[in-house]
C-alpha cells in the first residue's frame, strides 16, 4: 500500500520521540490480536460504531472528561469551603473521580478500536494520547485511593495532575482528528449534479467485473449483478482506499487499505473501521448507455421534476 501522508509540524515528529514508535508496534500487533475472529471482529465494530454509523469514541470522551471536571470544580470548593460545610462537596468529588474512572474503560477500548488502523506519525501521535490517558487514569486511582484513606490534599493534588494530564492528551486527540484526519472521510472531489449523467456504454459494464467512471470528477464503482446494476463511491469513507482495488464478495466490497467491508446495494459498511455509508447512486439503462444521479440520501435536494410528482401525488 502506498499512501501520500501529509501531517503538520509537530514536535512528536522529533527523532527522540521514536521510542513511542518501537513502544507502538507491538501493542498495536497485540491489539489486531485481540480483535481477530467473529467476537473479536463484532466488539470492533460496535467500539468504532459501525452499527450506529457514527464514531462512538468521541461521545464516550464525555462521560470521564465530564466526570473529572465537576471532581475538580468540586475539590475546589472543598479546598476554600470552611471545614464544616464540606463534607457535601467531598462525597460528591468522590463519586465523580469513581465515575470517571469507570467511563474510562469504555472510552479507552473505542479509542483502541479506532487507534489500531492507524501508522505512521499518526500511530505516534495516537500512542503519545493513549500514554497520557493512562497516567492520568492511574492519577485517578491513586487519588481515590487517597480519599478512602482521608488523605484529603495528596488526593486533591494528584487529581489535578491527572486533570492536568487530559487537557494535554485532549490536545493530541485535536491534533490527531483536525491535523492528521485521523477517522475523516478522506473525500476532496465535489459532489455529482443532481440529474442523472450518461456515463457508460452498457456493453462497456461485463457481469461481475468493477468498473470506475468519473463524473464531475467524483470517482464512482460500478458493478453489475445479473439485471441489477450497483453504483457507490470508490473511496472509502476511513482513510480514502480505492475500493476498486478490493475484494468483491457477492454483494460486498472490502477496502484493500484497513479491511472496511461495504453493502454495495446501499454502502452501509458492515466491518469497520470505516463507520460512514458510501454515496450510492441511481442507475438508469437505457438505449445501451448507463447514466448515474446520487441516490435520495446522498443528493442536495429532490429534483424539480420530482417534487411536482411528489406534489401530484399527494407526498
Amino acid at each position: 500500500m502506498t499512501r501520500q501522508v501529509w501531517t503538520f509540524s509537530s514536535p512528536l515528529e522529533d527523532p527522540r520521540f521514536a521510542w513511542l514508535d518501537k513502544l507502538a508496534e507491538p501493542l498495536q500487533q497485540a491489539a489486531h490480536d485481540a480483535f481477530a475472529g467473529d467476537a473479536g471482529k463484532t466488539v470492533k465494530n460496535w467500539l468504532n460504531g459501525v452499527p450506529i454509523r457514527h464514531r462512538v469514541h468521541p461521545a464516550l470522551i464525555i462521560w470521564p472528561l465530564g466526570a473529572w471536571t465537576t471532581a475538580a470544580l468540586l475539590d475546589l470548593l472543598d479546598g476554600v469551603s470552611p471545614g464544616g460545610n464540606s463534607n457535601g462537596y467531598r462525597k460528591g468529588a468522590d463519586a465523580a473521580v469513581a465515575f470517571g474512572i469507570i467511563g474510562a474503560l469504555p472510552t479507552a477500548a473505542a479509542g483502541v478500536a479506532d487507534w489500531v488502523d492507524t501508522y505512521a506519525h499518526e500511530r505516534r501521535v495516537g500512542m503519545a494520547h493513549a500514554l497520557l490517558n493512562v497516567a492520568a487514569l492511574g492519577l485517578y486511582g491513586a487519588s481515590f485511593g487517597l480519599r478512602l484513606a482521608g488523605q484529603r490534599g495528596m488526593a486533591r493534588a494528584l487529581a489535578g495532575l491527572g486533570f492536568g494530564g487530559i487537557m494535554m492528551s485532549g490536545v493530541l486527540g485535536g491534533e490527531l482528528v483536525y491535523n492528521l484526519g485521523v477517522n475523516v472521510p478522506h473525500q476532496t472531489t465535489p459532489e455529482p449534479p443532481d440529474e442523472f449523467v450518461d456515463v457508460l456504454a452498457g456493453a462497456d459494464l461485463p457481469e461481475g467485473k468493477p468498473v470506475v467512471v468519473d463524473v464531475e470528477k467524483a470517482p464512482i464503482l460500478l458493478l453489475r449483478r445479473g439485471e441489477e446494476i450497483f453504483a457507490v463511491e470508490n473511496w472509502c469513507q476511513h482513510a480514502g482506499g480505492p475500493l476498486s482495488e478490493g475484494e468483491i464478495e457477492g454483494d460486498e466490497v472490502v477496502c484493500p487499505w484497513h479491511g472496511s467491508r461495504f453493502c454495495l446495494a446501499d454502502g452501509r459498511p458492515l466491518n469497520g473501521p470505516a463507520s460512514a455509508p458510501l454515496r450510492t447512486f441511481e442507475v438508469r439503462e437505457q438505449g445501451g448507455r448507463i447514466a448515474l444521479r446520487p441516490s435520495y440520501e446522498g443528493r442536495a435536494h429532490p429534483s424539480v421534476s420530482e417534487q411536482s410528482e411528489s406534489v401530484a401525488a399527494g407526498g
